[in-house]
């Protein structure tokens, strides 16, 4: 009894280690691209395009270095979900799916995803782990999201009707012409000076004839 007294700190210790290289492996299990040592945020990670649509293929470029081994790359909708499909990858995994590099890379390595058919997504990020022989690897993420349809407001209507344009050539424009001074022919003009030239001569006899009548009869 004092010996299995002994060996009982023991035994439990062996059983929680135990417990938790199970849990280690049902974990690894699930995903196994998602395997690292430490991971250490960064920046780079670039798309084709930012605009989030259905069943498009879309280019990812993912920042490496010399000492990157392999890239792990996954796609999740806003509910952490996993979606899309990711083209010749080398493993595929619970939620994400793993690239072998072969040979050295400085750069970029790119990598083709196509977006779910159809589906009610607005918003899906993209995580891309580049990974060195130690199993650390270094995260970077980007988000697509979907372009929010406008329809254009009722003030942003026009509302003026097009405007016709009417061309009157000569035959249609009417021509109408008044004499606003009227002129006398010179006929009339010479009769008129005539009248007024006899008018006081013709007085002048007239009181001539009554004034020898009136002689002659007394």
């Amino acid at each position: 009894m004092a010996v299995l007294g002994s060996l009982l700190p023991s035994l439990r210790l062996f059983l929680c280690l135990g417990m938790l290289f199970i849990s280690a492996s049902s974990a690894n299990d699930s995903d196994r691209c998602m395997s690292f040592s430490a991971v250490v945020p960064t920046t780079g990670i670039m798309a084709s395009s930012d605009v989030y649509e259905d069943n498009k293929v879309y280019t990812i470029l993912v920042p490496v270095s010399s000492r990157t081994r392999s890239v792990v790359l996954r796609a999740l909708d806003m509910n952490n979900n996993s979606i899309g499909f990711w083209h010749r990858a080398d493993l595929a995994c619970n939620s994400s799916v793993l690239y072998f590099l072969q040979g050295t890379h400085e750069g970029s390595f790119q990598a083709s995803w196509t977006s779910p058919p159809s589906t009610n997504v607005t918003t899906v990020e993209i995580q891309a782990f580049a990974v060195n022989v130690q199993k650390m690897a270094t995260f970077s993420s980007l988000k697509l999201k979907k372009q929010a349809m406008t329809t254009p407001s009722e003030s942003m209507i026009s509302t003026t009707r097009p405007t016709t344009t009417r061309i009157l050539t000569t035959t249609q424009i009417p021509t109408t012409t008044r004499n606003l001074y009227p002129t006398s022919t010179p006929t009339a003009t010479k009769s008129l000076a005539n009248r007024i030239f006899l008018s006081p001569i013709t007085d002048a006899i007239q009181i001539l004839l009554v004034f020898l009548t009136s002689k002659l009869l007394f």
